[in-house]
């Protein structure tokens, strides 16, 4: 942790008074709309917070000691974070979240008026976007569907939830959040809280077979009639009926893959790069309508998906290695 600067090492003046009751990072992380979001910026946070203050448990009291210092010793702290990730070799993706992280705090901080400072000097790192999209061919995903023993009640829930990833391309965050009433089985549709919608839903075309899985799952687990609970829920033991979590999720992914005998490393978005790469593949590189199945709202993220299908820069290159 060489270069870390600590926070018992900045003398500071707190800009906060007695009288401020107000839990900055309960209300921080209350506004993400996202599980999987507010579990990420709560883990950075901790992160953040246990290198300038070691030793030191993650509250809102901790939080505004480093919302009170002047911006020059803020930056410094965080800079200092910053490169220490770097020596650490995260990849800028990461760092990037972990530091947006920071800067959320401290917005917070500057809507309740205790931080008198801003960190936008601190710019994010460019990332490459999908360096591997490919994701795994037909057959290993075929492996992987037949790897479920849909005779038991989680080989049920875990069959709707593979459906869900591989002929939607659902995003893992997207499964959670699905209550029964979302689900329209008669017209074979799901509403989904997508990813920068505001917390509004879109409706989704399922397939009949998806519907069909869905539906029995929903029947075996005796919440076909229960409209305000989720479709998706826990049965281990001891969280049982509770909302199936994102990270849940992506241990069925692993699971399921390991028992296929799949070596790639694989995730719920590994499966959704390879539903979204076989729609290409199927549709003729048609990027529009893939685009409709990805739901990307750019189209430019489609053609960096078929980019690296078709690998044109590469055709090329031989075309004109066999001109000599």
């Amino acid at each position: 942790m060489s270069g870390i600067i600590t926070l018992r090492s900045i003398t500071y003046v707190s800009a906060i008074t007695q009288s401020d009751s107000k839990q900055i990072l309960e209300v921080l992380l209350t506004q993400k709309r996202s599980e999987h979001t507010r579990r990420a910026y709560s883990h950075d946070l901790r992160n953040f917070f246990s290198l300038i203050a070691p030793g030191r448990e993650l509250t809102s009291d901790l939080a505004r000691e480093f919302l009170g210092l002047s911006k020059t010793q803020a930056i410094s702290v965080v800079v200092a974070y910053r490169n220490h990730l770097f020596e650490q070799g995260l990849a800028p993706a990461t760092i990037n979240r972990r530091i947006s992280a920071i800067k959320s705090l401290v917005e917070m901080g500057q809507i309740f008026d205790i931080c008198n400072y801003d960190l936008e000097v601190i710019k994010n790192e460019k990332v490459r976007p999908y360096r591997d999209t490919k994701g795994i061919e037909v057959p290993e995903v075929i492996k992987l569907f037949e790897a479920i023993d849909t005779s038991t009640l989680g080989g049920k829930r875990d069959y709707s939830i593979m459906r869900l990833l591989w002929s939607n391309a659902l995003r893992r965050g997207e499964i959670p959040s699905l209550d029964v009433k979302h689900f329209k089985y008669a017209r074979c549709q799901i509403e989904v809280s997508g990813k920068g919608r505001n917390g509004e839903r879109e409706l989704v075309t399922i397939s009949q077979k998806t519907a069909a899985a869905i539906s029995d799952w929903l029947q075996a687990s005796n919440a076909a009639d229960k409209p305000n609970e989720p479709i998706f829920i826990s049965l281990d033991p001891v969280r049982f009926g509770n909302r199936l979590t994102g990270e849940a999720i992506r241990l069925i992914v692993v699971k399921y893959c390991k028992l296929a005998g799949i070596e790639k490393q694989m995730s719920p978005h590994r499966v959704r790069h390879s539903a979204i790469t076989e729609a290409l593949n199927q549709n003729n590189g048609n990027i529009r309508a893939t685009q409709k199945l990805s739901r990307h709202s750019d189209p430019r993220t489609v053609i960096i998906y078929d980019d690296n299908r078709v690998d044109l820069q590469g055709a090329l290159t031989r075309q004109l290695d066999d001109l000599i």
